[in-house]
Protein backbone atom coordinates (compact mmCIF):
# COMPACT_ATOMS: atom_id res chain seq x y z
CA UNK A 1 0.00 0.00 0.00
CA UNK A 2 1.41 3.54 -0.69
CA UNK A 3 2.09 6.22 1.87
CA UNK A 4 -1.17 8.70 2.09
CA UNK A 5 0.24 12.27 1.36
CA UNK A 6 -2.07 15.18 1.75
CA UNK A 7 -1.29 17.68 -1.09
CA UNK A 8 -3.10 21.00 -2.10
CA UNK A 9 -2.42 22.78 -5.47
CA UNK A 10 -4.03 26.50 -5.19
CA UNK A 11 -3.73 29.38 -7.88
CA UNK A 12 -4.61 32.88 -7.85
CA UNK A 13 -6.39 33.19 -10.86
CA UNK A 14 -6.08 36.88 -11.61
CA UNK A 15 -4.21 39.51 -14.30
CA UNK A 16 -0.69 41.19 -13.59
CA UNK A 17 -1.49 44.46 -10.65
CA UNK A 18 1.00 46.85 -12.21
CA UNK A 19 1.12 49.50 -14.86
CA UNK A 20 -0.13 46.70 -17.21
CA UNK A 21 -2.45 44.13 -16.44
CA UNK A 22 -1.55 41.71 -19.46
CA UNK A 23 -4.21 40.05 -21.05
CA UNK A 24 -7.21 37.57 -20.38
CA UNK A 25 -5.91 34.80 -23.17
CA UNK A 26 -2.35 34.99 -22.13
CA UNK A 27 -2.51 35.12 -18.37
CA UNK A 28 -5.61 32.80 -17.23
CA UNK A 29 -7.25 31.31 -20.10
CA UNK A 30 -4.07 29.58 -22.15
CA UNK A 31 -2.29 28.88 -18.94
CA UNK A 32 -5.16 27.46 -16.67
CA UNK A 33 -6.00 25.06 -19.68
CA UNK A 34 -2.40 23.46 -19.65
CA UNK A 35 -2.58 22.80 -16.09
CA UNK A 36 -6.56 21.23 -16.40
CA UNK A 37 -4.19 18.90 -19.15
CA UNK A 38 -2.07 18.08 -16.19
CA UNK A 39 -4.73 17.46 -14.03
CA UNK A 40 -7.07 15.47 -16.20
CA UNK A 41 -3.89 13.85 -17.49
CA UNK A 42 -2.90 12.64 -13.79
CA UNK A 43 -6.57 12.08 -12.38
CA UNK A 44 -6.21 15.11 -9.86
CA UNK A 45 -9.37 17.00 -8.85
CA UNK A 46 -10.17 19.83 -5.96
CA UNK A 47 -7.26 22.21 -7.05
CA UNK A 48 -8.47 25.35 -5.12
CA UNK A 49 -8.57 28.70 -7.80
CA UNK A 50 -8.72 31.92 -5.92
CA UNK A 51 -10.50 34.12 -8.26
CA UNK A 52 -9.48 37.95 -8.68
CA UNK A 53 -13.39 38.70 -8.29
CA UNK A 54 -12.62 42.49 -7.81
CA UNK A 55 -11.23 42.46 -11.47
CA UNK A 56 -14.70 40.60 -12.23
CA UNK A 57 -16.70 43.00 -11.32
CA UNK A 58 -15.03 46.01 -13.16
CA UNK A 59 -15.19 43.86 -16.05
CA UNK A 60 -18.39 43.51 -16.08
CA UNK A 61 -19.09 46.91 -15.48
CA UNK A 62 -17.09 48.15 -18.02
CA UNK A 63 -19.56 49.31 -21.26
CA UNK A 64 -17.01 47.44 -24.20
CA UNK A 65 -17.19 44.74 -26.22
CA UNK A 66 -13.73 43.29 -25.29
CA UNK A 67 -14.36 43.56 -22.10
CA UNK A 68 -17.39 41.19 -23.03
CA UNK A 69 -15.81 38.91 -24.41
CA UNK A 70 -12.94 38.28 -21.23
CA UNK A 71 -15.90 37.86 -19.11
CA UNK A 72 -17.43 35.69 -20.52
CA UNK A 73 -14.10 34.00 -21.53
CA UNK A 74 -13.51 33.85 -18.26
CA UNK A 75 -16.73 32.69 -16.93
CA UNK A 76 -16.75 29.75 -19.38
CA UNK A 77 -13.61 28.44 -17.94
CA UNK A 78 -14.38 29.07 -14.27
CA UNK A 79 -17.68 27.25 -15.06
CA UNK A 80 -15.20 24.36 -16.28
CA UNK A 81 -12.96 24.38 -13.38
CA UNK A 82 -16.04 23.64 -11.50
CA UNK A 83 -17.42 20.62 -13.26
CA UNK A 84 -13.85 18.86 -13.43
CA UNK A 85 -13.64 18.65 -9.56
CA UNK A 86 -11.83 21.82 -8.63
CA UNK A 87 -13.06 24.95 -6.16
CA UNK A 88 -13.66 28.06 -7.02
CA UNK A 89 -13.27 30.90 -4.08
CA UNK A 90 -12.76 34.80 -4.09
CA UNK A 91 -9.75 36.21 -3.81
CA UNK A 92 -9.71 40.55 -3.47
CA UNK A 93 -7.20 42.91 -4.59
CA UNK A 94 -8.88 46.26 -3.85
CA UNK A 95 -7.01 48.15 -5.92
CA UNK A 96 -8.61 46.99 -8.79
CA UNK A 97 -11.46 50.16 -7.58
CA UNK A 98 -8.84 52.69 -8.76
CA UNK A 99 -7.74 50.83 -12.24
CA UNK A 100 -8.24 52.23 -15.31
CA UNK A 101 -8.93 50.83 -18.48
CA UNK A 102 -6.61 51.22 -21.87
CA UNK A 103 -9.10 50.28 -24.52
CA UNK A 104 -6.57 50.98 -27.21
CA UNK A 105 -4.73 47.40 -26.03
CA UNK A 106 -8.01 45.77 -23.95
CA UNK A 107 -5.51 46.21 -20.88
CA UNK A 108 -5.37 47.67 -17.39
CA UNK A 109 -3.36 49.93 -15.55
CA UNK A 110 -2.80 49.21 -11.93
CA UNK A 111 -0.52 51.85 -10.99
CA UNK A 112 -2.61 53.36 -7.98
CA UNK A 113 -1.45 50.82 -5.24
CA UNK A 114 -2.89 52.96 -2.01
CA UNK A 115 -5.96 50.35 -1.70
CA UNK A 116 -3.58 47.50 -2.54
CA UNK A 117 -4.57 46.24 0.94
CA UNK A 118 -7.74 45.34 2.76
CA UNK A 119 -7.33 47.35 5.50
CA UNK A 120 -6.68 50.56 3.40
CA UNK A 121 -10.33 50.34 1.96
CA UNK A 122 -13.36 52.42 3.29
CA UNK A 123 -15.87 50.16 5.04
CA UNK A 124 -18.55 50.77 2.71
CA UNK A 125 -15.83 49.64 -0.41
CA UNK A 126 -14.82 46.37 1.80
CA UNK A 127 -19.22 45.88 2.14
CA UNK A 128 -19.61 46.43 -1.56
CA UNK A 129 -16.40 43.93 -2.63
CA UNK A 130 -17.08 41.02 -0.55
CA UNK A 131 -20.86 41.49 -1.56
CA UNK A 132 -20.47 41.85 -5.45
CA UNK A 133 -17.81 39.21 -5.18
CA UNK A 134 -19.73 36.32 -3.75
CA UNK A 135 -22.92 37.34 -6.12
CA UNK A 136 -20.48 37.35 -9.39
CA UNK A 137 -19.39 34.06 -8.56
CA UNK A 138 -22.60 32.49 -7.83
CA UNK A 139 -23.86 33.87 -10.94
CA UNK A 140 -20.89 32.81 -12.68
CA UNK A 141 -21.02 28.53 -11.08
CA UNK A 142 -24.64 28.71 -10.92
CA UNK A 143 -24.87 28.43 -15.03
CA UNK A 144 -22.84 25.14 -14.29
CA UNK A 145 -24.41 21.83 -13.96
CA UNK A 146 -22.91 21.42 -10.07
CA UNK A 147 -23.80 22.41 -7.23
CA UNK A 148 -21.30 24.54 -5.13
CA UNK A 149 -20.50 26.46 -2.27
CA UNK A 150 -18.03 29.08 -1.66
CA UNK A 151 -16.54 29.04 1.83
CA UNK A 152 -12.74 29.46 1.29
CA UNK A 153 -10.73 32.40 1.29
CA UNK A 154 -6.99 33.75 0.46
CA UNK A 155 -6.39 37.59 1.07
CA UNK A 156 -4.93 39.52 -1.84
CA UNK A 157 -1.07 40.03 -1.37
CA UNK A 158 -1.60 37.53 1.95
CA UNK A 159 -2.81 40.48 3.57
CA UNK A 160 -5.07 38.96 6.09
CA UNK A 161 -4.10 40.88 8.60
CA UNK A 162 -5.79 42.40 10.74
CA UNK A 163 -8.26 39.94 10.32
CA UNK A 164 -11.14 42.00 12.65
CA UNK A 165 -11.33 43.51 8.72
CA UNK A 166 -12.08 40.27 7.58
CA UNK A 167 -14.22 38.49 10.05
CA UNK A 168 -17.90 40.13 9.95
CA UNK A 169 -17.79 38.96 6.68
CA UNK A 170 -16.44 35.46 7.12
CA UNK A 171 -19.43 35.40 9.00
CA UNK A 172 -21.72 36.98 6.78
CA UNK A 173 -20.81 34.89 3.91
CA UNK A 174 -19.82 31.02 5.42
CA UNK A 175 -16.45 31.58 5.17
CA UNK A 176 -14.10 28.68 7.28
CA UNK A 177 -11.59 28.07 5.60
CA UNK A 178 -8.65 29.92 4.91
CA UNK A 179 -5.47 29.89 2.81
CA UNK A 180 -3.05 33.02 3.05
CA UNK A 181 -0.86 32.29 5.63
CA UNK A 182 3.15 31.29 4.91
CA UNK A 183 4.69 30.38 8.88
CA UNK A 184 7.93 32.45 8.53
CA UNK A 185 7.39 34.98 6.65
CA UNK A 186 6.11 38.66 6.57
CA UNK A 187 6.41 41.97 4.58
CA UNK A 188 5.88 45.50 6.92
CA UNK A 189 5.41 47.16 3.82
CA UNK A 190 2.26 49.90 4.60
CA UNK A 191 1.11 48.67 1.22
CA UNK A 192 1.41 44.76 1.73
CA UNK A 193 1.52 44.19 5.11
CA UNK A 194 1.60 40.67 7.20
CA UNK A 195 3.55 39.23 9.46
CA UNK A 196 3.35 35.18 9.99
CA UNK A 197 6.87 34.91 11.98
CA UNK A 198 4.39 33.74 15.49
CA UNK A 199 2.06 31.31 13.22
CA UNK A 200 2.37 28.01 14.17
CA UNK A 201 4.45 25.34 12.14
CA UNK A 202 1.98 23.20 11.26
CA UNK A 203 -0.28 22.38 8.08
CA UNK A 204 -3.38 23.29 9.59
CA UNK A 205 -5.17 24.38 12.40
CA UNK A 206 -8.00 26.32 14.00
CA UNK A 207 -8.22 30.01 14.80
CA UNK A 208 -10.46 32.29 15.59
CA UNK A 209 -9.87 36.28 16.10
CA UNK A 210 -5.85 35.80 14.78
CA UNK A 211 -4.93 33.83 11.76
CA UNK A 212 -1.77 32.87 13.43
CA UNK A 213 -3.15 32.04 16.83
CA UNK A 214 -4.19 28.21 17.23
CA UNK A 215 -7.76 27.81 18.80
CA UNK A 216 -9.01 24.41 19.57
CA UNK A 217 -12.21 25.48 19.25
CA UNK A 218 -11.99 28.32 16.60
CA UNK A 219 -14.58 29.28 13.77
CA UNK A 220 -12.02 28.80 11.18
CA UNK A 221 -9.33 26.47 9.38
CA UNK A 222 -6.17 28.05 8.13
CA UNK A 223 -4.13 25.52 5.62
CA UNK A 224 -0.95 27.16 5.24
CA UNK A 225 1.79 27.38 2.29
CA UNK A 226 4.40 25.60 2.75
CA UNK A 227 7.66 26.66 2.20
CA UNK A 228 11.34 24.82 0.59
CA UNK A 229 14.74 25.66 2.05
CA UNK A 230 17.20 26.44 -0.87
CA UNK A 231 20.57 25.89 -0.58
CA UNK A 232 23.12 28.65 -1.82
CA UNK A 233 24.07 26.04 -4.49
CA UNK A 234 20.96 25.84 -5.77
CA UNK A 235 19.66 29.00 -5.16
CA UNK A 236 22.72 29.98 -7.92
CA UNK A 237 21.86 27.18 -10.20
CA UNK A 238 18.29 28.12 -10.45
CA UNK A 239 19.51 32.05 -11.11
CA UNK A 240 21.73 30.92 -13.91
CA UNK A 241 18.82 28.12 -15.63
CA UNK A 242 16.63 30.77 -15.48
CA UNK A 243 18.71 33.46 -17.17
CA UNK A 244 19.27 30.45 -19.90
CA UNK A 245 15.28 29.98 -20.22
CA UNK A 246 14.99 33.71 -20.42
CA UNK A 247 17.66 34.03 -23.28
CA UNK A 248 15.79 30.86 -25.24
CA UNK A 249 12.66 32.83 -25.35
CA UNK A 250 11.48 29.89 -22.60
CA UNK A 251 9.51 32.60 -20.58
CA UNK A 252 6.17 32.96 -18.87
CA UNK A 253 2.90 32.81 -20.77
CA UNK A 254 1.87 36.33 -19.17
CA UNK A 255 2.33 39.08 -20.62
CA UNK A 256 1.63 41.96 -18.16
CA UNK A 257 3.72 44.21 -15.30
CA UNK A 258 4.13 43.12 -11.92
CA UNK A 259 3.31 45.91 -8.75
CA UNK A 260 6.58 47.04 -7.48
CA UNK A 261 5.94 47.25 -3.69
CA UNK A 262 8.59 48.43 -1.30
CA UNK A 263 8.97 46.24 2.38
CA UNK A 264 9.94 47.90 5.82
CA UNK A 265 13.76 48.20 4.29
CA UNK A 266 13.53 49.62 0.96
CA UNK A 267 13.40 46.50 -1.30
CA UNK A 268 11.62 45.50 -4.06
CA UNK A 269 8.99 43.00 -3.80
CA UNK A 270 7.48 42.27 -7.25
CA UNK A 271 6.56 38.57 -6.22
CA UNK A 272 7.30 37.78 -2.73
CA UNK A 273 7.69 34.59 -3.23
CA UNK A 274 10.20 33.36 -0.97
CA UNK A 275 14.24 35.03 -0.37
CA UNK A 276 17.79 33.05 -0.93
CA UNK A 277 17.13 30.42 1.61
CA UNK A 278 13.52 29.36 1.59
CA UNK A 279 10.51 30.05 -0.82
CA UNK A 280 6.63 29.10 -1.15
CA UNK A 281 6.42 25.89 -3.27
CA UNK A 282 5.11 27.23 -5.99
CA UNK A 283 4.84 26.06 -9.78
CA UNK A 284 5.95 29.00 -11.43
CA UNK A 285 9.27 28.43 -9.63
CA UNK A 286 9.28 25.20 -10.19
CA UNK A 287 12.20 23.87 -12.88
CA UNK A 288 14.52 21.08 -14.05
CA UNK A 289 17.27 22.50 -11.17
CA UNK A 290 14.20 22.08 -8.38
CA UNK A 291 12.54 18.90 -9.18
CA UNK A 292 14.36 16.74 -7.06
CA UNK A 293 14.17 18.95 -3.54
CA UNK A 294 10.16 19.02 -5.13
CA UNK A 295 10.08 15.26 -4.59
CA UNK A 296 12.58 15.14 -1.22
CA UNK A 297 9.77 17.18 0.74
CA UNK A 298 6.74 15.17 -0.87
CA UNK A 299 8.89 11.68 0.89
CA UNK A 300 9.76 13.29 3.82
CA UNK A 301 6.13 15.50 5.02
CA UNK A 302 2.89 14.52 4.48
CA UNK A 303 1.37 17.57 3.74
CA UNK A 304 2.23 20.00 0.93
CA UNK A 305 1.02 23.26 0.02
CA UNK A 306 1.43 25.12 -3.34
CA UNK A 307 0.66 28.79 -3.97
CA UNK A 308 1.11 29.42 -7.99
CA UNK A 309 -0.14 32.36 -10.70
CA UNK A 310 -1.09 30.98 -13.94
CA UNK A 311 0.23 34.31 -15.38
CA UNK A 312 3.83 33.35 -14.53
CA UNK A 313 3.59 29.82 -15.61
CA UNK A 314 5.86 28.80 -18.91
CA UNK A 315 5.75 25.83 -20.17
CA UNK A 316 9.07 24.71 -18.92
CA UNK A 317 7.45 25.18 -15.53
CA UNK A 318 4.18 23.04 -16.88
CA UNK A 319 7.09 20.40 -17.89
CA UNK A 320 8.37 20.37 -14.65
CA UNK A 321 4.81 20.03 -12.79
CA UNK A 322 4.23 16.83 -15.20
CA UNK A 323 7.19 15.24 -13.89
CA UNK A 324 6.57 16.39 -10.66
CA UNK A 325 2.96 14.67 -10.86
CA UNK A 326 4.44 11.78 -12.46
CA UNK A 327 6.40 11.05 -9.69
CA UNK A 328 4.23 12.29 -6.89
CA UNK A 329 1.19 9.91 -8.11
CA UNK A 330 3.23 6.79 -8.97
CA UNK A 331 5.03 6.60 -5.36
CA UNK A 332 1.93 7.88 -3.26
CA UNK A 333 -1.86 7.85 -2.29
CA UNK A 334 -2.67 11.76 -2.82
CA UNK A 335 -5.51 13.72 -0.69
CA UNK A 336 -6.37 16.58 -2.29
CA UNK A 337 -9.58 17.85 -0.96
CA UNK A 338 -9.28 20.06 2.10
CA UNK A 339 -12.14 19.35 3.17
CA UNK A 340 -11.15 15.77 4.08
CA UNK A 341 -7.82 17.25 5.72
Amino acid sequence: MKNLKQILFTFDYELFLGSKSGSVKNCLIEPTNELLKLFDKHKIKNAIFFVDTSYLIRLRNEENENCKKDFDAISNQLITLASKGHYVFPHIHPHWLDAIYIPEINQWSLSNFSKYRFHSAALNEKEKLFSESFQILNDILSKGNKPFIINGYRAGGWSIQPFKDFEPFFKQYGIYNEFSVVPGFKNLAEAQYFDFTISPLKPFYKFDTNPCTESEIGNYNEFTISTLFITSKVYWLGKLFGKYLWKTGQRSMGDGSGLVIKDSHNNDKREFLGSKDREMISVELLTKVKIPLYKKFLKTNDYMHFISHPKMLSMHNIKSFDSFLNFSTSKFDLKTDFSDF
